[in-house]
């Protein structure tokens, strides 16, 4: 589910099963994302140095940015209420729970209106921004033959329409038997035996779900797990109409050839938002194809692999966010 971006300090390595390092706990989550940079822009998070900020850098309260020279900017992105704020140059600002509070500088901080419509507590933190790693996170990723087999997983599709509809890979069994339940709630479930590797449930069967409310979803087919559990989210009308517009406002931009860093930005935390872990999956991978030396792009690459119940693939994303000099606390 879409729940619980970084710097902490390193209090201490240990060893883990996983060959990863652990952290103890330092910093609060992440409150904030950098959208867009335009020329040298550095950030400061909490008992670390200056350094360049990069798109998707996470923000947190108590980290400053300083923008320097000249046409040097910097685009935030608040999670809360999905509204920006664009640092001018030769400006230093701290970072605060909600907002930007310029230090110095001569030029200002530009604030633009809320963009989520639904209030602070409309939808849930962006998973792939804000989920703080625990080792957990990472159990089985080292089990023999774990990377092949995630990959059916990673091919599965749900899509939250109404009614919802999933696609799994077929292992070659007669019938298949897909599980839908509400986390921590029991009997607030549905479980059926299909034949194929599609389905898209009834009317009925999709009635007797919660809208708003995160599912999660698995397919057993021989014995054998066919999809691991990852998240969905039957969407309300006015998160639907939302949810559409977003989209419909992305495409149109990418249809004209317009799109720009921050709108893949956007994209990636309405998804998120809404636990549309597929589609999340896609805008990164296509993030990653247009920053691929970017470590925060891995960053969100390996919580979309967790949520998605990939923790090999969450491994491998990791370890190469500190290939390109990323740090990324795990945390016992």
């Amino acid at each position: 589910m879409i729940r619980n971006f970084f710097s902490l300090f390193l209090m201490g390595l240990v060893v883990t099963g996983l060959g990863l390092p652990s952290f103890a706990q330092g910093q609060d989550t992440p409150v904030a994302v950098v959208s867009l940079v335009w020329g040298a822009v550095t950030v400061k998070h909490q008992d670390a140095d200056y350094k360049p900020a990069r798109w998707l850098e996470p923000i947190f309260p108590g980290d400053q940015v300083r923008t320097t020279g000249p046409g040097s900017k910097l685009l935030v992105t608040y999670f809360f209420d999905k509204h920006q704020e664009v640092v001018g140059p030769d400006l230093v600002a701290d970072a605060q729970a909600k907002t930007l509070t310029k230090t110095e500088g001569k030029s200002d901080i530009r604030r633009d209106a809320a963009r989520q419509p639904f209030g602070a507590g409309g939808v849930e933190s962006p998973f792939v921004y804000t989920h703080k790693l625990v080792q957990d996170d990472f159990a089985g990723a080292d089990a023999p033959g774990a990377m092949e087999k995630e990959l059916a997983t990673l091919k599965s599709r749900v899509r939250p329409t109404f009614p919802p509809s999933f696609w799994w890979q077929t292992n070659g069994a007669s019938e298949y038997e897909i599980s839908i339940a509400q986390p921590g709630v029991e009997g607030g479930g549905w479980t059926k035996k299909v034949t194929g590797n599609q389905y898209k449930l009834t009317l009925d069967e999709a009635n007797s779900l919660l809208k708003g409310v995160n599912y999660d979803w698995t397919v057993k087919g021989n014995g054998e797990t066919v999809v691991a559990s990852y998240p969905f989210k039957l969407l309300t009308l006015p998160l639907k109409k939302w949810y559409n517009e977003q989209v419909g406002a992305f495409n149109d931009s990418r249809n004209l050839d317009k799109l720009q860093r921050n709108q893949w930005t956007d994209y990636l935390l309405v998804c998120a938002q809404v636990n549309e872990v597929d589609r999340s999956m896609e805008i990164i991978e296509k993030m990653r194809q247009l920053d691929p030396k970017n470590p925060r792009i891995y960053r969100a690459l390996t919580r979309i692999y967790i949520l998605k119940g990939c923790p090999a693939h969450a491994k491998s994303a990791h370890d190469q966010l500190v290939a390109l000099g990323g740090r990324d606390p795990i945390y016992p």
